[in-house]
């Protein structure tokens, strides 16, 4: 298991508030459009590749995992989010250990109830991800144990960075009701 009280999965370090509104929320608003633009185009050629790719993970056994991968290793890699972005959460919350945690929970059990209640049990439902924006204040390590204690854990194929991004998977079994 992780070993949680690693400071690389603590909270992530305050930013000082003159940095935040003088070169980042600056920074922000140039370069968050552009960045944007050229990640829905990088976005689009992959999906224009995506018939080719899913006509050789037909033919190819055990091609599926080498599929995801290689597309994790590449637009995975350029987040929509960067981690330099300052959002408006993060120039009012910055260090709010609190709101953070209380986030974290929000997000985790609303995803939790969705899994659960799912009838066909699709994938899609049973993936969570969360960028460092999301849990900045409260840390990786505490996403883990909040997330593991209803039924999420690292995902098996895609890879997890605590200080950019953490990608979890649902077990996609019912939590026992102890209210009897």
């Amino acid at each position: 298991m992780h070993d949680y009280d690693n400071p690389a999965w603590g909270p992530l370090p305050v930013r000082p508030a003159a940095l935040r509104w003088l070169l980042l929320l600056p920074l922000t608003l140039v370069f968050l459009p552009l960045w944007w633009v050229v990640w829905v185009f990088l976005a689009a050629c992959f999906y224009c590749v995506a018939p080719v790719a899913e006509l050789i993970v037909y033919m190819v056994p055990r091609a599926e995992n080498g599929a995801i991968r290689m597309l994790d290793a590449t637009l995975g890699r350029v987040p929509f989010l960067p981690l330099w972005c300052v959002t408006p959460v993060a120039l009012v919350r910055e260090g709010d250990t609190a709101y953070y945690r209380a986030r974290v929970d929000r997000r985790v059990e609303k995803q939790t109830r969705r899994v659960e209640t799912s009838r066909h049990r699709r994938e899609y439902h049973r993936d969570l991800e969360l960028g460092a924006h999301y849990f900045r204040g409260a840390g990786a390590g505490y996403v883990l144990r909040v997330a593991s204690e209803r039924g999420w854990n690292l995902h098996p194929v895609l890879r997890s960075h605590p200080r950019r991004r953490l990608r979890l998977r649902h077990n996609g079994r019912p939590r026992p009701d102890f209210r009897n």
